[in-house]
């Protein structure tokens, strides 16, 4: 650690300077037909030259292939069922799986870390896929932690074991070969080449361009841990007909928890913090709300409204408030259906668009406002006096992030070397600008950034009895060691046709 001396030095802490600028029907919308509608297996054959692929892919690039016609049949064929998938699960194709999970996660129960399975993972492999095809592999329950939410109470999370993680891996690439194809445009949580600004940016252009009044601002209610495991594989069904694999799912849904050394069944529910976890989220809501919306919802309206879903949150867009209310009635109706309520405290309905904040300014009151993926929308207008979406990161969000940040530094300042850990400081100021960094946002992040700096200050002097730095000081540190100054990274100011 650096002494008092050396601290009031200022200098560049790593030897250099750097440049920084920085979304009512009492059935299911399913497919009509039942059985094998593909017939014979449930996808095509695909021959690998050995003279093209070296023996070591050979068995990863099948997969790979047989995956895009997986991806391709489902596209073709809404209604095809898929009555040959668990071969998948070779030992190329959970290789491959192995080497894209994330090394700095926490373990599960065995407390096997990434690295420790990998230094035996050719034996590891094998002896998984011999269990796999002879049907003796049982998951391992999760481990069941909690982390703080902003309004007090904590979330659950499971984590699996390593071995769990790769065959979660697996299916969840086989799951999103085939039910990616299912899915409407109206959900972006935990989708390939979606985000959460995508969603944003969608809600942004229907309530700019289209006929909007009245704002749903919906969320179910602990989705993850009330999830119906009997519904769930109904709805797997309706596409995949391998009981092999179907059982596998099914054995990780019942596969229970560990929290303080005793064990809990799971009746239902799938615990957050699994690979396997927001697939399995996605083609259950995709069933219970997004198709009830646009095949029953949508065609018994006489105005515009659209559903935007981001996992178990969701905004939907009216042009008429009394269409919203009798929506929110029938909604409570269809999702107790799949064992699923609306969240009393996040939900409710407002009136929000061009037309709404007209109105507000003639009674002389200001336009309500919804939160939605971590940002306060509320009615503004720009330079030239048109509506527009005003967009700002939300209050108890802004305020969970300073505590987080607050947190951080006190933790890590006595930990390691002042120069290692502002490394990473900004780092951590580049990722909230990454996320919070959209249009219109400026003045909050220039907030963050400020209170941050404030932060830094205060626990750099209180490494020890003495005083690191004044605060003239520190501004000379901040001068040769710049922290990542606020930047826009998301544009949804553009022109609309």
């Amino acid at each position: 650690m650096f002494s008092l001396k050396e601290e009031c030095d200022i200098k560049p802490i790593d030897g250099k300077m750097l440049q920084m600028t920085l979304w009512e029907s009492d059935q299911l919308i399913v497919p009509r037909k039942q059985g094998n509608s593909c017939g014979g297996k449930g996808l095509a054959r695909v021959r690998c030259d050995d003279r093209d692929t070296p023996a070591t892919h050979r068995g990863g690039v099948e997969v790979s292939t047989k995956l895009t016609s997986i991806t391709q049949r489902a596209r073709e064929d809404p209604e095809c069922k898929f009555t040959s998938l668990a071969h998948l699960l070779n030992e190329d194709f959970l290789k491959e799986c192995f080497r894209e999970l994330k090394r700095n996660k926490a373990p599960g129960i065995d407390g096997v870390t990434v690295k420790e399975y990998e230094e035996h993972l050719d034996e590891n492999i094998e002896d998984l896929v011999t269990r796999l095809k002879a049907k003796r592999y049982r998951p391992k329950p999760v481990k069941r932690l909690y982390i703080p939410k902003p309004n007090g109470e904590r979330r659950p999370l499971g984590i699996p074991a390593v071995e769990d993680k790769i065959v979660q891996m697996a299916i969840k690439k086989i799951l999103e070969a085939i039910f990616e194809q299912d899915f409407v445009d109206v959900s972006y949580g935990f989708r390939p080449n979606r985000s959460c600004h995508d969603a944003l940016d969608k809600i942004d252009k229907i309530i700019r361009a289209k006929p909007v009044n009245y704002v749903a601002d919906m969320d179910i209610a602990k989705f993850f841990d009330t999830v119906d495991h009997e519904c769930l594989m109904e709805c797997l069904k309706l596409r995949i007909v391998d009981s092999s694999l179907l059982r596998l799912i099914g054995r990780f849904l019942g596969a229970g928890m560990m929290e303080e050394g005793k064990y809990f069944e799971t009746n239902k529910g799938t615990p957050q913090g699994g690979i396997l976890s927001p697939v399995l989220a996605n083609i259950y809501l995709h069933y219970a709300l997004d198709m009830w919306f646009e095949k029953v919802v949508k065609t018994q309206l006489k105005g515009f409204a659209q559903l935007v879903r981001y996992a178990d949150d969701f905004v939907v867009c009216f042009q008429y408030g009394d269409e919203a209310k009798v929506f929110e009635a029938a909604l409570r109706k269809r999702l107790d259906k799949f064992g699923l309520k609306i969240s009393e405290e996040k939900s409710r309905i407002i009136e929000f668009g061009r037309g709404a904040c007209q109105k507000a300014r003639r009674q002389g009151r200001k336009c309500e406002t919804f939160d939605f993926l971590g940002f306060t929308h509320y009615c503004d207008r720009s330079r030239t006096g048109r509506f527009k979406v005003g967009r700002k990161t939300s209050g108890k969000k802004f305020r969970q992030k300073i505590m987080e940040m607050n947190l951080w530094l006190k933790h890590v300042r006595n930990i390691t070397e002042l120069k290692e850990w502002w490394l990473v400081l900004r780092q951590k100021l580049i990722g909230h600008y990454r996320y919070y960094g959209m249009s219109g946002n400026m003045r909050w992040l220039q907030k963050y950034y400020h209170q941050t700096v404030k932060l830094a200050f205060k626990w750099i002097n209180r490494r020890s009895q003495k005083r690191s730095y004044n605060w003239d000081q520190f501004k000379r540190f901040l001068a040769f060691n710049p922290l990542p100054q606020p930047k826009i990274y998301h544009s949804t100011y553009t022109r609309y046709k």
